[in-house]
């Protein structure tokens, strides 16, 4: 306690911002989301001078957020989140790892992937998931549910759309999650009644829909006029509850690639999987080969996935082009018809990565691209088909 008081003595008022922005990093990972986001501004040449100063010029750089539940020993993690950010592209990919994932545990055997904190800590929780995705993980960040409450209502609370009505009790846990429906705000118990919800037909998959919502949440609160004031209470809670091995200047390297990037320009996926009663427990089973394909697309960026709509009257025109597009190796996420008529074919790029985008043009030849930033879309563009498309066939 002592050591913790000496540290806060330590802090000048040129370092209060810096420690907030690790705290907002944190409370925005912890909830399966990237930092304190706003629009994307500066190129992608200003980003990786900025840093790869900051990380020795690698081509990448990998980090694994985990949010555990205290009320056990070391706590299972109820959040894992692997991050992988590229200086030289300023692209960055999430992707979320259901807690109930069966894997195995190096020198354990087959468990759920939540167990590895609760057994060996984050040693033992990082060895899981660099076998599992291989990906060796440069840094961490870790929080426990006690401190994300903390840190929640350190900020005031934030403004959640409960999309129905939840209840669940546990009284050897001491959990009460009793929420109406409808637009309100949460304090940091009720917030993380809704993240941690998982008590219906959608089960832990579910739950990571809801964490997204939080962290759209959290970053619009975190950006309030307000937030200033906010400060001290903030650094205080930092302290006593985040653990990470980045040192100040890597937090603020990664809350300046995470502001680059804006929250549109991030591809965020979870792990896909189904879920599975073995020898009497639930668990997530993944699919090595979309477990591979998710790994290469969202975190390395290789490919475009891509939504085609028909804006036209000609039948099949989006399943053609559809099929083209594949040839090419994007990923279809859906093919359907437009909600109107266009003569020219709209290309929208969600992710704020234009080089998609571009790429998508030089294969169909025609069409404008548009910025539509869409944090919620699975594609990163989406293709509108307009008469154009019909130009010079027979």
């Amino acid at each position: 306690m002592e050591a913790k008081q000496t540290a806060r003595k330590r802090i000048t008022f040129a370092w209060w911002w810096l420690i907030w922005a690790a705290a907002g990093i944190c409370i925005l990972l912890f909830g399966a989301g990237l930092g304190v986001m706003t629009s994307a501004g500066a190129g992608a040449s200003r980003l990786s001078g900025f840093f790869s100063s900051r990380f020795g010029g690698r081509s990448h750089v990998s980090f694994l957020i985990v949010g555990a539940d205290a009320s056990t020993g070391r706590g299972l993690a109820d959040t894992l989140m692997v991050c992988l950010v590229q200086p030289k592209t300023g692209e960055v990919g999430v992707l979320s790892i259901p807690r109930d994932s069966r894997v195995e545990l190096p020198g354990v055997g087959i468990r759920r992937i939540n167990a590895a904190h609760s057994l060996g800590g984050m040693p033992l929780t990082i060895e899981t998931v660099e076998l599992l995705l291989g990906l060796p993980i440069d840094y961490y960040v870790e929080m426990n549910t006690a401190g994300m409450v903390e840190l929640v209502d350190a900020i005031g609370g934030i403004e959640i759309e409960v999309e129905k009505r939840m209840y669940y009790r546990d009284r050897a846990q001491g959990l009460l999650i009793d929420l109406q429906p409808g637009l309100q705000r949460l304090d940091g118990e009720q917030a993380m009644g809704y993240v941690r919800f998982r008590h219906d037909a959608t089960g832990d998959l579910g739950r990571i829909i809801r964490q997204r919502t939080f962290v759209r949440a959290v970053a619009h609160r975190l950006l309030a006029p307000d937030m200033v004031s906010r400060i001290p209470r903030l650094i205080e809670v930092f302290l006593d509850t985040v653990d990470t091995n980045m040192s100040p200047k890597e937090l603020l390297a990664l809350k300046k690639v995470l502001e680059d990037a804006g929250v549109e320009g991030i591809r965020m996926e979870t792990l896909p999987g189904e879920p599975r009663m073995i020898h009497g427990q639930s668990m997530i089973e993944l699919d090595r080969e979309q477990l591979q394909s998710a790994v290469n697309r969202v975190l390395w960026g290789y490919g475009v996935s891509v939504s085609v709509l028909n804006g036209t009257d000609v039948p099949g025109l989006a399943a053609m082009t559809a099929e083209e597009l594949e040839r090419r190796g994007c990923l279809i996420v859906t093919v359907g018809n437009a909600e109107e008529r266009v003569d020219t074919t709209r290309i929208m790029d969600h992710r704020n990565q234009t080089a998609r985008a571009q790429r998508v043009f030089g294969w169909l030849g025609r069409g404008a691209i548009f910025v539509a930033p869409d944090a919620g879309s699975q594609a990163d563009v989406t293709v509108i088909l307009g008469a154009d498309m019909m130009e010079g066939r027979p």
